[in-house]
């Protein structure tokens, strides 16, 4: 066997290697997402503006302990711009969020048991800092920062439509 003849044998063998390190690569940088968030179910909800439209708005559901505490941590930032997570709580409930391994800013809203929206807040990356609102609340929804502003959704005067939110 001559020369090209082997070259062309070692490329035949290491073929399948390099295929699979080549699918590993690609694989490796999609979109990056949780157990946790893939695990989250998906619905639409309906939300009265402050024009009294009523927008319908996709969302992820976080209503299960480990999928509350997951939220956006460690999603890629192409997820998050494009995504919002509606947390349902079994009942009202005083807490903080946080943005610990979270890559974007996000808006949040904290939302009553009858629909009333109680505060909106921007949270921005932070290691210790904490997010939230004085009141008790529900439901909270977690949006692209900007997103409630450019919808015209503020607290007070907007609200959920609480019908709408799926029964878990």
């Amino acid at each position: 066997m001559g020369r090209r003849g082997k070259i062309i044998l070692i490329l035949l063998a290491a073929a399948p290697v390099l295929l699979w390190f080549l699918a590993s690569f690609l694989n490796n940088t999609g979109p990056r997402v949780t157990k946790e968030f893939q695990k989250m179910g998906t619905a639409k909800i309906r939300i009265v503006n402050d024009e009294n439209q009523v927008l319908e708005l996709d969302v992820r559901v976080a209503d299960e302990p480990d999928e509350r505490a997951a939220g956006f941590q460690n999603i890629s930032r192409s997820i998050l711009e494009q995504t919002l997570i509606l947390f349902v709580f079994p009942y009202e409930v005083k807490g903080l969020f946080h943005m610990r391994n979270v890559e974007a800013s996000l808006d949040i809203a904290f939302i009553k048991t009858d629909g009333t929206i109680v505060g909106i807040v921007r949270m921005d990356p932070s290691p210790t800092k904490l997010y939230g609102v004085d009141e008790s609340f529900k439901y909270a929804i977690e949006a692209p920062a900007g997103f409630f502003e450019g919808k015209k959704i503020t607290s007070k005067k907007s609200r959920l439509l609480v019908e709408s939110i799926p029964s878990s």
